[in-house]
């Protein structure tokens, strides 16, 4: 039934139907709370229950929701038809076009003020030169524009409101000096409109190429049209405002209407409780036991006595059923033991072994994997089951699936990871998992050979330095005794003793040379023992570095350290062989540049003890940074390629890393030493 115009018209009226509504639904909601709260006082220990009853209720109020809502829907459409023939869409159309109109005309008006305001500009710029500005030219251009142009006035003034020039306008009635806000608009080269009056439009426009000197020109409005133009806009406003009223008067008749299915959706509800407590008393058992079977009680068995014939079938196939879960639940209990203990095994072996250990299905998926395996790359890696396997190693797709083609039960191969800086040899071996020839699985095993590797390096150099040392150094002796008997005899027989001198001094600076390289095999090939002690690390480095301050005033050396002496464990002599050799490197790398510099700091952070030695010298190749510490390596014409090796080895013995980059925002090598503090 649709409202008749008084009702609608009246809002009082509405609300009160509105306000009838909301009581009875409030009634209707505090009796179904009231029959909520006692089912839950009765069936508090029975949680199952309720949602049976809850199952009814829903039921019944879906029978009754969709009356409702169509009700509802109808009922709205009809009003909504009332509603548009006072609100006609010819008449909403006339106001929306005509304000459209006007709005149109408004900005037409106002791009007319803006190109003449642009054009006014370029008449200044013309009559301009040299940006100098004459008034009296300016005065003629214009007014010469002017006149051709729908423009009252114009005026030329300063942002403190001196008027330069005034055109039509001798007493400058119709100027306005603008508000800072709109002189920093103007100083953004943008031209501002503002309506000055009903019959006046004004434009303020910067001139760009004097400081602070800005023009503003007035046009004449046809006071009628703009009349016009108002009355229409406030038309526009007040149909809408009409328009929303509407709205309102239609929203809280749909509301009127929601609230009477809601009525009789709740009586359903009440309706459903009272059907509920009828129907599902005979399950309520059937309930309980289902919800002690879910606990793992196997004895709750459902009595079949005093029931329905209907449900006596029910519960005895019910109790059938119970009683074979129980049996599968049981053997599946006692296969899952042993399965578990069989894992429990094999990870705890897993987790002994120093190698790391990956479990693959066929499709390369990760199914198990030990510890180790994460602890091997440092976490860079992320071993996850279930993960695939060569996302994680894209670069051995091609190995494993050529392995997976092929008839081979076993791969083995070598590769190297860069881990955190830090290079490493793996030795990767995968083995198939064969079931009736076909595969299911693959075991991997990763192995890091890095330190095997280095030391067989090591003990192949220092075995060749062994040799090298015996076999050369055993004729330098007589060599130079030889020399310098050489150097007696022709001088007392008064030979030349410039020539005889410079003869005798090459062979023995040529013998020394090749000592010194019989030394450092030597060292290297039998590095003394460290004798570790705790001592001053701060003091050691000191004193490396003041050997060279002392006597290489040509190079700015620099040394920084912390306000508290570092104390390490450590061997002072081998250690200060190190720091010799990187402050030597670093001085010899400076020598030929100009503006030398070398800087030595030494830190102690978060317990790692960093020791830098920063030149800006000729640096180091990106390709030669991975070999610089291999033996007999060097970019010296009269290196050994030693030194880099011992000092990397001593390093390494006391448990520390080194490492040498080239200086990424300079020139020049940047070295570290990092080392753990053991103190």
């Amino acid at each position: 039934m649709l409202p008749n115009n008084d009702l609608v018209k009246d809002p009082r009226r509405l609300q009160f139907f509105l306000l009838a509504d909301v009581i009875f639904v409030i009634l209707l909601i505090s009796i179904i709370i009231r029959q909520i709260v006692l089912i839950l006082v009765r069936r508090r220990k029975s949680y199952d229950e309720s949602r049976l009853y809850i199952k009814f209720v829903n039921l019944f109020a879906a029978m009754a929701l969709g009356p409702a809502i169509g009700l509802v829907i109808i009922t709205s459409l009809f009003f909504n038809l009332e509603l548009r023939t006072w609100y006609g869409d010819a008449v909403r159309d006339a106001v929306v076009n005509s304000n459209i109109v006007a709005r149109n005309y408004e900005n037409e008006i106002q791009a007319e003020i803006v190109s003449d305001t642009q054009l006014i500009m370029r008449e200044i710029l013309k009559v301009s030169q040299n940006n100098e500005v004459n008034i009296q030219s300016i005065r003629t251009a214009l007014s010469e524009f002017i006149n051709l142009r729908t423009i009252s006035s114009i005026y030329i003034f300063s942002n403190d409101g001196n008027i330069y020039l005034s055109l039509k306008d001798k007493d400058n009635i119709n100027f306005l000096n603008p508000s800072n806000d709109i002189y920093e608009l103007l100083n953004q080269n943008r031209v501002y409109i503002f309506q000055l009056n009903q019959k006046s439009l004004a434009a303020y426009k910067k001139i760009n190429f004097l400081n602070n000197v800005y023009m503003q020109v007035n046009r004449e409005l046809n006071e009628n049209i703009w009349d016009h133009i108002g009355a229409t806009k406030e038309a526009y406003r007040i149909y809408t405002s009409k328009e929303e009223e509407s709205s309102g008067v239609q929203i809280t008749y749909s509301m009127i209407f929601v609230l009477f299915s809601i009525c009789f959706i709740l009586i359903a509800i009440l309706i459903g409780f009272n059907l509920a407590s009828n129907l599902s008393k005979p399950i309520t058992n059937l309930i309980k036991s289902a919800n002690k079977i879910s606990d793992g009680n196997f004895d709750a068995k459902v009595s079949e006595t005093d029931q329905f014939d209907e449900i006596k079938i029910l519960l005895s196939s019910y109790n059938k059923m119970i009683s074979e879960i129980e049996n599968k639940q049981n053997e599946l209990i006692s296969k899952s033991n042993e399965d578990e203990e069989k894992r429990i095994f094999i990870e705890a072996i897993l987790s002994l072994l120093t190698i790391g250990v990956v479990s693959l299905d066929k499709n390369f998926n990760i199914l198990l994997h030990n510890k180790t395996v994460s602890n091997l790359f440092r976490k860079t890696k992320n071993f996850q089951n279930n993960e695939n396997f060569i996302k994680i190693f894209p670069e051995w797709e091609k190995i494993f699936n050529n392995f997976k083609l092929s008839k081979k039960l076993m791969l083995n191969f070598q590769y190297d990871f860069t881990i955190f800086d830090d290079q490493r040899n793996f030795n990767i071996r995968v083995i198939k998992e064969l079931s009736e020839n076909e595969i299911e699985g693959y075991v991997v095993a990763l192995d890091d050979t890095t330190s095997l590797i280095l030391a067989e390096k090591h003990a192949a150099w220092s075995d060749i330095a062994r040799k090298i040392a015996h076999e050369v150094k055993n004729p330098l002796t007589p060599i130079k005794l030889s020399a310098e008997r050489i150097e007696k005899k022709f001088i007392d027989n008064n030979y030349s003793k410039d020539e005889i001198s410079l003869l005798t001094k090459t062979i023995s600076r040529q013998v020394d040379d090749i000592g010194k390289l019989v030394d450092e095999f030597s060292s290297f090939a039998r590095m003394p023992e460290a004798e570790i002690k705790l001592d001053n690390l701060t003091q050691c480095l000191e004193e490396a570095y003041q050997l060279y301050f002392s006597s290489r005033k040509d190079i700015k050396l620099k040394f920084h350290k912390t306000e508290n002496d570092i104390f390490f464990q450590f061997d002072k002599l081998q250690i200060s062989r190190c720091f010799n050799n990187l402050i030597k490197n670093a001085i010899e790398a400076v020598e030929k540049i100009p503006n030398p510099s070398v800087e030595v700091k030494i830190n102690n952070i978060e317990k790692k003890i960093i020791i830098k030695i920063i030149d800006n010298g000729v640096g180091i190749d990106d390709k030669m940074v991975s070999k610089i510490f291999e033996p007999y390596f060097t970019t010296k014409s009269k290196g050994t390629g030693l030194g880099l090796s011992i000092v990397k080895r001593i390093i390494e013995d006391h448990g520390g890393k080194i490492k040498i980059e080239k200086n990424k925002n300079m020139a020049g090598t940047n070295s570290y030493i990092i080392f753990e503090n053991n103190a």
